[in-house]
């Protein structure tokens, strides 16, 4: 089963030459606005609660989803980025898209596009 790093490193194939960043990075530390396109993977939560059972002291597994915000300057360029994103993402196998937001981000002047991903009884990353 894929994890969130090979989800990651999926991404970093697939979409090259897009930066592709697991977590905020590019906009924790930077003065300005980051250069577009780029791609952010986030993990939005790990949910345990549907596979805890007392009677088995199994490892622990759960429901991992994911953000996936591909950030562009124009709408038509995001919506491919976000296509190529659900190939690539879908290739991999193990997740599955739950939902796609379009959003017009205006302190950035950038569109983000996100999709929401779940990996179902996976270990903790």
């Amino acid at each position: 089963m894929a994890d969130e790093r090979d989800l990651v490193a999926t991404l970093l194939a697939a979409l090259s030459p897009v930066p592709v960043w697991w977590g905020y990075a590019p906009f924790e530390s930077a003065g300005e606005v980051p250069a577009f396109p780029l791609v952010v993977v986030q993990r939005q939560t790990f949910s345990t609660a549907d596979y805890e059972d007392m009677c088995q002291h199994a490892p622990y597994v759960g429901n991992t989803v994911l953000v996936i915000d591909s950030w562009t300057l124009h709408y038509e360029e995001g919506r491919a980025l976000a296509t190529a994103i659900r190939d690539a993402t879908a290739a991999l196998g193990g997740w599955r898209l739950q939902g796609e937001s379009d959003f017009f981000e205006p302190n950035v002047r950038a569109w983000r596009i996100q999709g929401q991903w779940l990996a179902a009884g996976k270990p903790p990353t």
